[in-house]
């Protein structure tokens, strides 16, 4: 369990950092989506949300490669149409991780992560709708760097969260399991 929410941790945090080196990204956002695609599916006994947030992050992954040949007007729709598949799977991730640490009795994390997702699509909405209202305007810039650090703040605090669920929860589990399976060896 531990090794599967590291998968999405990494794989989140992949997709999240942009680090260009002459125009070649050296963190493919295809990779993050696919390797968190690969700990969603490990994760689907804890909810059906992770296999549809798998689905999700192999459709990123794809349309992260479509769109090196996507130009023009068909840009704007193009990237909408990623925007909302990656809100889906930011709403779909967090609510697993609720649903987990609900059956855990972690009401706290259960919060959080409701809170977060919450906060992940209200900001991608709104930054969408005042790029539509506000494009091309010189007022834009003031509101773009808040916005910016909002989202950035809030993918910090999902990545926090997916790393205390892994360590509070998914390693104690792995530990509990461990000296269960050590005590019927020894009986």
């Amino acid at each position: 369990m531990a090794t599967r929410l590291r998968q999405i941790f990494w794989g989140l945090l992949i997709v999240i950092l942009d680090i260009s080196f002459n125009g070649f990204d050296l963190l493919p956002d295809g990779i993050g989506y696919l390797l968190m695609a690969a700990g969603c599916y490990g994760l689907a006994s804890w909810s059906p949300k992770f296999l549809t947030t798998q689905t999700l992050c192999l459709v990123l992954a794809v349309l992260w490669l479509i769109h090196f040949a996507i130009h023009g007007s068909n840009a704007i729709l193009f990237n909408f149409v990623r925007q909302v598949t990656d809100c889906a799977m930011i709403w779909q991730l967090l609510g697993g991780i609720r649903k987990y640490t609900l059956t855990k009795e972690r009401p706290d994390l259960a919060r959080r992560a409701e809170n977060r997702r919450i906060a992940y699509v209200a900001i991608m909405v709104v930054t969408f709708l005042l790029t539509l209202a506000m494009e091309g305007s010189p007022d834009a810039s003031p509101l773009a760097i808040v916005l910016a650090i909002a989202m950035l703040i809030t993918l910090i605090m999902i990545l926090h969260l997916i790393h205390r669920v892994k360590t509070e929860l998914a390693i104690f589990e792995t530990g509990k399991q461990a000296v269960s399976d050590q005590g019927d060896i020894s009986s």
